[in-house]
């Protein structure tokens, strides 16, 4: 069985106020070559199909008509997505028999009978290929127990009766593929948001049992095999959600046999525009403004200034730097401001007991923080100024 593992789409995405669509339909482009190339007998995409939970129309209208166009162009591949913590899985379930009128498989929920897990619509066969049990994210609402132990209980046991139902209607003579979106332990999280989902942890791979030829994972970005076989994968996110993402993107081609471990090409999806942090090494904030007008006019990256110093940045920053950029093709977006390490850092004065830290006024907690990073005496009288102006201001907002 071949097919194709990829997540993460997060369409809709707004980058700093940047709209994204044109580089989402640039990898529509690459993926649609893909599936034309390769012919696979399935693509599987495990959640984070949209950025939010409410997607705008245009958003909505253009996932439609991809997945629309992508199954006119490769009609022997059977589609199945499923819905991520981004997406809202009664979204997504509610055009969910429509799109199996057109043998395509688009999946927010595993439905109950009598309090019951019921699998049996979430279990899609592909004839004399195999067969692919599709698992968006389940939340804690839906594992019914909010204590961290008990809720690790439930996830075993919701991928236990996942187990054991795919051993009573499995044709054991062909693979099984298990989709999912979560977080598992040991993972790779660089760059990601966040290393939690909505509110369950990561998980074990040994909840996921050995019925499963392959496990196709969303939520991480950045793809990576969790076993020593690869049939545990992330297939990564197509393109770069933030800065820290400095990794290639790319989708999956697998093929799998029964019994044997899985064959992955990873193929590279190229950006319409780069996320840069520049320059690569930091700088003061006049130099880095400096090199920034010199950007070449065609550069079309997103840019994130990298910039280094001792003082404060000035207050017209981002102006400034937008200002460069003037005539550009490129989008600014921010700047990733740092101090260098101060060998004067004066860890001791940080330390307070609990007695000491509640006899202290806040300005007295600020100060000591100030001079334990050994910042000049100017400035941290600039910065008492701001924090007393700051309480008077909330004392005035709480007398009306």
């Amino acid at each position: 069985m071949k097919f194709i593992h990829t997540s993460d789409w997060h369409l809709g995405q707004t980058l700093y106020s940047y709209d994204r669509t044109d580089e989402h339909l640039y990898f529509f482009r690459q993926l649609k070559d893909i599936a034309i190339t390769h012919r696979p007998d399935a693509l599987l995409v495990s959640g984070d199909i949209f950025d939010v939970s409410s997607p705008s129309a245009s958003s909505m209208r253009m996932f439609t008509d991809f997945i629309l166009d992508l199954h006119d162009s490769v009609p022997d591949m059977t589609i199945i997505i499923t819905s991520g913590n981004h997406d809202s899985a009664s979204r997504i379930d509610v055009n969910r028999n429509l799109w199996k009128k057109t043998g395509i498989h688009v999946i927010g929920n595993v439905r109950k009978n009598d309090g019951n897990y019921d699998f049996s619509d979430n279990m899609i066969t592909i004839p004399d290929k195999g067969s692919v049990l599709a698992i968006p994210y389940i939340n804690r609402a839906y594992m019914h127990d909010e204590s961290s132990e008990k809720e690790r209980a439930q996830e075993e046991c919701f991928f236990r009766n996942a187990s054991e139902y795919v051993c009573r209607v499995n044709d054991e003579a062909n693979p099984c593929i298990l989709m999912a979106h979560l977080t598992v332990e040991n993972c790779d999280m660089t760059g990601h948001r966040t290393p939690e989902i909505g509110n369950i942890n990561s998980v074990k791979q040994s909840i996921f049992g050995h019925n499963f030829d392959y496990v196709a994972l969303g939520h991480i970005h950045r793809a990576q095999n969790l076993d020593r076989t690869g049939k545990i994968r992330y297939s990564g996110s197509p393109v770069a959600i933030g800065f820290d993402e400095e990794y290639p993107h790319t989708v999956s081609v697998v093929e799998i046999k029964k019994g044997e471990p899985p064959v992955v090409e990873d193929i590279e999806i190229y950006p319409l525009r780069k996320l840069k942090t520049f320059p690569d090494n930091p700088v003061d904030f006049r130099k880095a403004v400096q090199q920034l007008a010199k950007l070449p006019s065609d550069d079309n990256s997103y840019i994130r200034l990298n910039v280094k110093q001792e003082e404060d940045l000035p207050s017209d920053c981002m102006e400034q730097a937008s200002s460069a950029t003037k005539d550009k093709s490129c989008r600014f977006c921010i700047i990733k401001f740092t101090r260098p390490d101060n060998p004067k850092l004066d860890k001791g004065n940080m330390s307070l007991n609990i007695s000491q830290f509640s006899e202290l006024e806040p300005d007295d907690i600020a100060c000591r923080y100030f001079r334990a990073c050994a910042l000049p005496d100017s400035q941290i009288e600039r910065y008492l100024s701001m924090i007393s102006q700051l309480q008077n201001e909330y004392a005035i907002d709480k007398s009306i």
